[in-house]
């Protein structure tokens, strides 16, 4: 069948452009609903809301989770914010609650440490920096917002993965290709379980230049005020200040200020 020819200067305007643009539409007023309610959102909070069907709402936000836009609680699959939307945010000024929460007492850190501090959240098998401070010394680890770094190499990563459920970890590994990014790249997922109940014993997870040779870190996990670990914060510098004996230092130092 034969499309009729537009007029000179129209724009032919197709039945699928319309849902399309319908279905976009409804995306955005779901993330919307976000901007004015702190936390976390049910299917049928967010019906409600936006004055929608549950199936459509429960179909929409299901998109936009596997497009990283949102993130469902596994336990009570409620919606929040997802990591995208931070890395979209690039190096404008922070708006998240989190974000503005953990600024000053990521400046705190920086002062007592005077390496950079970073706070990430998870996306999928990444890791999304969301905010940096830098550090006072002349030499400092380069970063910015929205850096992605592989999940299985990070500080941040092993912090944040030693709390999910242990169904959770295995998925991650089994679908993640471990690949070594340095000599000291955990590969072996039975070595990087251990270094995960490390983690749980002491409270903060290292990074012995295992995502860049000459860089350390030091990372512990951020808790919604449900218990649930939502993020990372973390100090970084070069090998030859980031001693162990300094990394042991600064362990109780970034737990404290991912606790406060």
């Amino acid at each position: 069948m034969t499309r009729p020819a537009a007029a000179s200067g129209s724009v032919v305007r197709l039945k699928g452009d319309a849902n399309l643009v319908l279905a976009l539409r409804r995306g955005l007023s779901i993330l919307d609903t976000f901007s004015g309610h702190h936390g976390e959102l049910g299917v049928n909070e967010i019906a409600r809301l936006v004055g929608m069907h549950k199936s459509t709402v429960s179909r929409l936000c299901a998109t936009l989770e596997n497009a990283g836009y949102l993130e469902r609680d596994g336990t009570t699959n409620r919606f929040r914010l997802g990591a995208r939307i931070h890395q979209l945010a690039g190096s404008t000024a922070p708006t998240a609650d989190l974000r503005t929460l953990a600024r000053p007492v990521m400046r705190e850190l920086v002062e007592s440490s005077r390496e950079t501090a970073t706070l990430g959240v998870r996306d999928g098998n990444h890791i999304v920096t969301i905010d940096v401070v830098d550090g006072l010394n002349y030499m400092r680890m380069a970063t910015r917002v929205g850096m992605r770094t592989q999940v299985h190499a990070s500080a941040v990563a092993k912090a944040i993965l030693a709390y999910l459920p242990l169904e959770e970890v295995e998925e991650v590994l089994r679908d993640w290709p471990m690949s070594s990014l340095t000599p000291n790249t955990i590969t072996d997922p039975a070595t990087l379980k251990q270094r995960l109940a490390d983690v749980r014993d002491r409270g903060y997870a290292l990074d012995m230049e295992e995502l860049e040779v000459g860089l350390r870190c030091v990372a512990a996990p951020i808790r919604d005020p449900f218990g649930r670990v939502v993020a990372g914060i973390s100090i970084s510098g070069p090998r030859h200040r980031m001693t162990e004996d300094a990394m042991r230092r600064f362990g109780p130092l970034v737990r404290a200020a991912a606790e406060k």
